[in-house]
């Protein structure tokens, strides 16, 4: 299989992670964003989104979604168990993941996009006024919405790593020093993002 990504960017680092804690080593075909090769007719062949990474399986199928990776690396090689042992616990995963994809993720990217990384992306998608704010503002209401459930669990989805936990922990992380920083009140959102630091693959890979 090939991983085309880059060392730079939250998703790169989200695929990086979830690889060594699968013990997977792919073929890696760097792409530069800086040099927006991404957004060139090369690269749009085989992702036509243009997102980064993206992974093409032995059978050539392209799956550019962290989640969908994810899923696919359980199939494969299912030790460590990302998404769950059983079909209640799977589906308690996508739910968690579809939540915070639409109530947390996808508004910090929004705010970052339209707002403190207007110059970055300003060459790459059309780029707004007025969204930065609410969409930041969304975020902060969805993170207030998930910290009460992580009470007395050590993850998202309970007492089990899941996908859901690493996308989260990079994504809020980096988002954290760019212009999004957590809310000191939320405490079980700071115990799982200190736990996550101090896991041996998670908080240490690169």
């Amino acid at each position: 299989m090939k991983l085309y990504t880059s060392p730079i960017g939250p998703s790169p680092h989200i695929a990086r992670i979830l690889f060594a804690l699968k013990k997977i080593e792919p073929q890696i075909v760097e792409v530069d964003l800086l040099g927006l090769e991404n957004r060139q007719d090369d690269y749009l062949r085989v992702n036509p989104a243009g997102q980064v990474p993206c992974l093409v399986t032995d059978e050539g199928v392209t799956i550019a979604e962290l989640s969908a990776m994810a899923e696919y690396l359980d199939e494969i090689k299912p030790d460590p168990v990302l998404t769950g042992e059983t079909a209640a616990e799977r589906a308690l995963t996508r739910t968690r993941m579809r939540q915070c994809d639409f109530l947390i993720f996808a508004p910090m990217v929004l705010g970052y996009r339209h707002g403190d990384g207007r110059k970055f992306f300003g060459p790459r998608i059309t780029l707004h006024d007025g969204i930065a704010e609410p969409a930041k503002a969304i975020a902060q209401e969805g993170l207030a919405w998930l910290d009460p459930l992580l009470e007395g669990q050590s993850y998202i989805c309970g007492d089990r790593l899941t996908y859901v936990d690493i996308i989260f922990f990079v994504t809020v992380g980096f988002f954290a020093k760019q212009g999004q920083p957590l809310d000191p009140s939320l405490k079980n959102i700071a115990r799982l993002m200190a736990h996550l630091e101090a896991h041996d693959v998670v908080g240490k890979t690169a």
